[in-house]
């Protein structure tokens, strides 16, 4: 697939204090995206008297620093007609805004300081209500919950076991000093990467890095990334809903395995939204509100994740299609037809994400924490192209689903395997 030439400018470099700064020049457009990158999520929780602080600590850092107060901060990205906002997941916190090109510095400078915030314990005290209240209105959402509670049954033992939110018992007994403890450890600077694409010049984003980080200091980096293999399990959660949920997954190559592009393609071309096995054979005729599978690829180890959706009295025979599709895909392979289809959705996905800033920019952390290096569009294009029938059909064989499916189902129906 011919894809237009783009010209891009890559630059890297460690800081003395350990930070990482990559850059991405792209001379033709308006915007620059700038984001710090934390090598921290709820993956390094260990403790369960801190499960959720990484979500709790994203909150905190909008909540002043030693020159700013939390509405200084707004105003501040209002001032510079700033998108600006932050997530926290399993293996990262990251905090990151999209300005004009003539605002960088303030851009660069405003999230460095929110990167030492002040950590106030009145502010701690009012935000943990807050944590609550979410946690409270995720209660609400029977897809939420269900998707919870299969990953805490997958992961189980753990420290991908926990949700990112925490517990209702984590959040409301955990101290300010516990908090404070953990960002010392993790928001070191040698486990942070500033990233920033658009139109730049790197010696000003050089200049800018040095100056707003210089006093940080060296901390705890990375993860240790053990091996897992989940038990097999059937746990069923009785609820009174309109709909049986059904979860269910196994292991999967890891983000960095060299079938990383294989496994995305593995399983779009049998369960993506649209196009795929699943959607032709059940959702396209009607058989169930959603059937779709995904590839959830994490530091060291990765899972393939399905999802259901179905009438009550019919879940178990959307299952048992599911699981079908599964083993036929399995058994027989796949065909060079679903192979060119799935290539050329992830390329145009690849190719659209380019033109933004901000996906450029996400994407440099990326590249260099998997690849250990970054990789122009065409790079990208060409790692999707290079997947064969064989690479997808292997993936399938050394990666099977028989003994090692973890799965839950919550609605009305107890009866559901």
């Amino acid at each position: 697939m011919a894809v237009p030439v783009q010209q891009q400018q890559f630059f890297t470099q460690t800081l003395p204090n350990g930070l990482q700064v990559l850059a991405q020049r792209m001379p033709d457009m308006e915007s620059v995206a700038v984001a710090f990158y934390v090598r921290t999520g709820s993956r390094d929780e260990a403790d369960p008297a801190i499960w959720g602080v990484s979500h709790f600590l994203e909150h905190m850092v909008f909540k002043g620093t030693a020159k700013r107060t939390g509405d200084d901060i707004t105003l501040a990205f209002n001032h510079m007609g700033a998108e600006f906002n932050a997530y926290t997941s399993f293996e990262e916190t990251v905090y990151h805004a999209r300005v004009l090109a003539d605002q960088l510095p303030n851009a660069i400078d405003l999230l460095a300081d929110m990167m030492r915030p002040r950590l106030d314990g009145e502010d701690f005290a009012r935000e943990r209500d807050v944590i609550l209240e979410e946690i409270t209105r995720g209660e609400d959402q029977p897809t939420q919950v269900a998707a919870r509670q299969f990953y805490q049954t997958y992961f189980t033992g753990t420290n991908l076991g926990h949700d990112v939110i925490g517990t209702r018992e984590s959040i409301q007994n955990m101290t300010i000093e516990q908090m404070r403890a953990y960002f010392g450890r993790r928001y070191a600077a040698d486990n942070i990467i500033l990233a920033v694409a658009g139109n730049l010049e790197w010696p000003q984003v050089l200049e800018l890095a040095q100056k707003s980080t210089a006093d940080w200091g060296k901390g705890e980096v990375g993860r240790p990334a053990d091996h897992f293999t989940p038990q097999p399990v059937t746990r069923l959660m009785h609820r009174d809903l309109q709909a049986q949920h059904i979860l269910f997954g196994y292991p999967f190559p890891a983000q960095e395995s060299k079938d990383y592009y294989a496994a995305i393609m593995a399983s779009d071309i049998l369960g993506d939204g649209s196009g795929s096995r699943l959607y032709w054979n059940i959702t396209h005729k009607g058989l169930a509100e959603a059937a779709m599978s995904s590839f959830s690829p994490f530091n060291g180890l990765g899972m393939h994740f399905f999802y259901i959706s179905a009438a009550p009295d019919a879940a178990q025979d959307v299952l048992n299609l599911v699981r079908e599709e599964l083993k036929s895909i399995e058994a027989d392979g796949v065909h060079e037809d679903e192979l060119a289809r799935a290539k050329a959705k992830l390329i145009g996905h690849t190719v659209l994400d380019g033109e933004s800033t901000m996906r450029r920019m996400m994407n440099l952390p990326n590249s260099w924490l998997i690849d250990g290096r970054l990789k122009t569009l065409e790079e990208d294009i060409a790692d999707i192209e290079a997947v064969t029938v064989e690479d997808v059909n292997r993936v399938y064989q050394q990666w099977p689903s028989d003994g090692k499916t973890v799965l839950l189902t919550m609605g009305p129906r107890d009866d559901v395997k």
